[in-house]
């Protein structure tokens, strides 16, 4: 027993003398282990090679057993090919040849026979367009038997597609919205063997804008100068052709227009920098400025408030008073004096939602009221300045096309038709293209890269972003023949704040992983795996398992698993928000437990101060580390955020995502602690919310006592005589 004590002893002698030896050995291993987790690749992310078309809110679901199964196993849904209507259609094959003769002519137009097999001559015009998938061989495998089953049924039954229904076949139809003839496909949608609407995977070659604008949108969280510069030559080296700069209240206003700046604005010499670093990149620049609706910014302020349509509501301009043009035209001037060479000017006007209200404006129709204003203003851009206006579209889908060919709009401005949905044509009909193509010789269209899909979101959601993207360019490819000059361009807008009054949505640099995914896939016309090394060089990403797979957007819609160790412009934003995420997912469950959950610190026991002490102590023994949690989120978000704002931003940022957790948890602490100093209690029954009186539900010991003073008075009458006097 002694040698064995005298052994334990000289090795516990031993490991205290080798403690540092110990303890730095335990953390490499730790250490170690860590950076394993977070290096090796994951099994489930490389599913697929690239996005599901989400085309009509048809949903891709990832765990379809037509994508999980082997491929001896898998099961090819039969298709039913959707026509322009249910009646029989009797073609023969001539006319059909016919038809593909007219598609060869027209290589931008959808097809309605991608049944049939390519022949080599548009196979490799394939090939040359869209870079080949690394998993496409087994899509044409399953592509070649469908295509060998439905030439057997049209032997078989003397039909043609497109013709009777085939009844063998099952029919895969999304939600029918109204698709126009030069829509997709002849109102065709494309699905691949298995039932899914695909991109990129037809004969036609991929749609390229020409001009793809980055939308900066600087009202409200208005980035560094010198961050801003930074960014110029990224968004050049992957695709941007032009920026296009909303000001709003950050623009350096003079004279009667000064009041309308923001204490925190841009200087002109700021501007004129970041404007001649554009140019050294080959960017164009094309200023925004609101010249009917979304004027808050300028109709706040007590000096242009008698401007507004509505005296209450300080968003639309009232265009019946001369100055309102007055104030438009001085706006106007300001801005292109800092943007001389400009091309194009965009004048806004976009969800005029008050108009025809006030006493003079309703004696207008409200058409012939917007068109005039509009009017105006486009006449007036182009006359002085000699540039193209560029107004929003949405204002001008329900004027009739005799009211706009009564203003000349068509030779005026040119519309930027913007839709952030998924679904394009849900929000804009076929027959509204077909009226724009009437009057306008060319068109624009604007998709998102981030602030549509929620007002209070602090990371956008690339997959539906990507979605919205991908759409517009199948869009533009079948509406484009309608307009004489086609598609300018596509400009992917990342809009700051709904408008002037709304809090922050998500910040530009926690966005950068969206708009290099967006603006990848816009300048190539598709998005697949083809593209993997590029998207990741964008984001800085390290070489290491983790980044040699796909990314998987049903799973990680916000890209926070795939880019947390990237060292993109941002990226420290990027993973506060990740990180915010947890915190406040982990802190509202806390919550939820201790306050709904349990029964000690409900609202009931901190509004009447009464719990028992001890449950209160268990309940709050993990509060300290909540509260540690926001700390130190607080103080790193803080840090992350300094490198891209002024303290202004930084500040409102941190009140309105992080210091509503630290003050719920500040004041639980606070009234629990309050009751835990009580300890003596009265009898029950506690005493009742005095609110519920309103809802008939009185205190009875309140009513009693009153009860008691009112028969005490009827007993005594000269007490109330008495008490007077006294």
């Amino acid at each position: 027993m002694d040698v064995v004590r005298a052994c334990v002893g000289r090795a516990g002698v031993g490991a205290w003398r080798s403690r540092r030896q110990v303890v730095w050995g335990v953390c490499v291993l730790i250490t170690v282990g860590i950076v394993y987790v977070q290096y090796a690749p994951s099994v489930s992310v490389d599913q697929h090679s690239g996005p599901r078309h989400r085309a009509l809110n048809t949903v891709y679901k990832e765990d379809e057993e037509t994508i999980q199964k082997p491929q001896s196993q898998k099961q090819i849904q039969k298709v039913k090919f959707v026509t322009d209507s249910e009646n029989q259609v009797d073609e023969n094959w001539a006319q059909k040849q016919d038809r593909d003769h007219e598609r060869d002519k027209n290589p931008n137009e959808l097809s309605n026979n991608n049944w049939l097999p390519l022949n080599n001559e548009a196979e490799q015009e394939r090939e040359k367009t869209v870079p080949p998938d690394p998993n496409y061989a087994q899509h044409n495998a399953a592509v070649e038997l469908l295509n060998r089953r439905v030439a057997e049924q049209v032997q078989n039954d003397g039909q043609n597609v497109g013709g009777e229904q085939l009844t063998n076949f099952g029919m895969v139809v999304p939600q029918q919205a109204e698709v126009g003839n030069s829509g997709w496909g002849n109102s065709q949608y494309r699905y691949n063997p298995y039932g899914e609407p695909v991109y990129g995977q037809t004969n036609r070659p991929n749609y390229i804008p020409g001009h793809r604008l980055v939308h900066f949108d600087l009202k409200g969280a208005p980035p560094r100068i010198s961050v801003i510069k930074k960014l110029i030559p990224w968004l050049a080296a992957n695709g941007a052709t032009s920026v296009l700069l909303e000001y709003e209240d950050m623009f350096p206003w003079t004279g009667r227009l000064a009041p309308i700046a923001a204490a925190n604005h841009y200087t002109h010499a700021e501007i004129t920098d970041l404007l001649n670093e554009c140019r050294t990149h080959g960017l164009e620049v094309i200023p925004l400025v609101q010249t009917f609706g979304h004027l808050e910014y300028t109709l706040k302020l007590e000096r242009f408030s008698h401007l507004r349509e509505v005296p209450e509501i300080p968003s639309a301009l009232c265009p019946s008073q001369n100055e309102s043009l007055w104030l438009v035209q001085k706006m106007v001037d300001q801005i292109m004096a800092l943007h001389p060479g400009s091309k194009f000017l965009h004048i806004g006007c976009d969800e005029v939602n008050q108009l025809g209200e006030c006493e003079k404006c309703r004696m207008v129709v409200r058409e012939t009221l917007f068109m005039q204003h509009v009017s105006a203003v486009a006449k007036y851009v182009r006359n002085k300045h000699k540039i193209i206006p560029i107004v929003w579209d949405d204002m001008l889908r329900h004027v009739s096309e005799s009211t706009m060919q009564e203003f000349n709009m068509g030779e005026l401005v040119e519309p930027m038709v913007w839709v952030y949905a998924e679904d394009i044509y849900r929000f804009v009909q076929p027959s509204v293209w077909t009226k724009f193509g009437q009057i306008f010789p060319k068109v624009w269209a604007a998709s998102a890269f981030k602030g549509a899909f929620g007002e209070q979101l602090t990371v956008p959601n690339v997959r539906r972003h990507l979605d919205n993207n991908l759409n517009w360019l199948d869009v533009m490819a079948g509406e484009h023949n309608k307009f004489k000059g086609g598609f300018r361009g596509l400009c992917i807008t990342g809009w700051q704040r709904y408008d002037h009054f709304a809090v922050l949505a998500e910040l530009l640099p926690a966005a950068i992983p969206s708009l290099a995914v967006n603006l990848i896939a816009t300048s190539h016309g598709y998005f697949n795996t083809s593209l993997q090394n590029q998207l990741y060089q964008a984001l800085n990403c390290m070489q290491t398992p983790k980044y040699q797979t796909w990314l998987n957007l049903d799973v990680d819609p916000y890209l926070w698993e795939k880019f947390s160790w990237c060292f993109f412009p941002g990226a420290g934003v990027f993973k506060v928000t990740a990180r915010l995420d947890a915190t406040r997912r982990d802190v509202d469950a806390y919550i939820e437990r201790v306050t709904r959950s349990r029964g000690w610190i409900t609202d009931y026991n901190r509004r009447h101060n009464y719990s028992l002490p001890a449950r209160v102590d268990e309940d709050l023994e993990e509060l300290p580390a909540r509260m540690h949690a926001v700390t130190m989120l607080m103080k790193t978000a803080k840090e992350a955020l300094s490198e891209w704002f002024d303290d202004w931003t930084t500040g409102e940022w941190l009140e309105q995502r992080i210091w509503p957790m630290m003050h719920s948890l500040q004041k639980l602490q606070k009234e629990s602690e309050s009751m835990k100093l009580v300890h003596t209690w009265k009898a029950r029954p506690l005493p009742l919310l005095p609110e519920l009186a309103a809802f008939g539900v009185s205190d009875p010991s309140v009513d009693r006592y009153n009860s008691h003073n009112e028969q005490n008075d009827r007993d005594n009458p000269n007490r109330n005589l008495k008490h007077n006097l006294d």
